[in-house]
């Protein structure tokens, strides 16, 4: 009995593999498929961003250059109305959801916020899809992300800010 006590406590203290820590492989941050992506759906927020500091901030100087824009669907100050019958909002909706969820397609502003949150979700939705990383790696993603982020915002609001007519 002595001895199937010893056999078990050795067979118990006996290693089957050595034991070999493997390093884990060094990840570097790299412009990948998934970065090109997310960083266009960034630089698209970013450019429907700026389209609409534009046509609230700085209408007169987009209609300058876009004189055939309608201010009914490009100015927020005229085009908020159009959601309503007759662009009057004592008449209500002007077709089922306008109001809501819809809205986006009533003018130029509540299409790019549409854009603009459809395009940060999409990008979320990406990233969180993603292994786990170092935090180094996400401070490079956010400086990355924030130039994505601006050079859009730039293209679309710094071409108008050159004869300012202000908020």
């Amino acid at each position: 009995m002595k001895w199937l006590i010893v056999l078990l406590m050795f067979g118990l203290a006996a290693r089957g593999q050595q034991n070999k820590a493997t390093p884990k492989p060094e990840i570097h941050w790299k412009l990948d498929h998934n970065k090109w992506i997310t960083g266009g759906l960034i630089f698209l927020a970013g450019a429907s961003k700026g389209f609409n500091e534009t046509l609230t901030f700085h209408w007169t100087s987009f209609h300058k250059k876009f004189c055939n824009a309608s201010p009914r669907w490009f100015n927020p100050k005229v085009s908020w109305r159009n959601k309503y019958k007759d662009n009057d909002p004592g008449k209500g909706a002007r077709f089922p959801l306008s109001t809501s969820v819809l809205i986006m397609f009533t003018d130029q502003y509540h299409l790019n916020n549409f854009i603009n949150r459809t395009s940060w979700t999409i990008a979320t939705v990406i990233k969180i899809g993603e292994k786990k990383k170092p935090f180094k790696y996400y401070l490079k993603d956010l400086l990355y992300y924030s130039f994505c982020h601006q050079a859009g915002f730039a293209l679309t609001y710094y071409p108008f800010t050159d004869n300012p007519d202000g908020p």
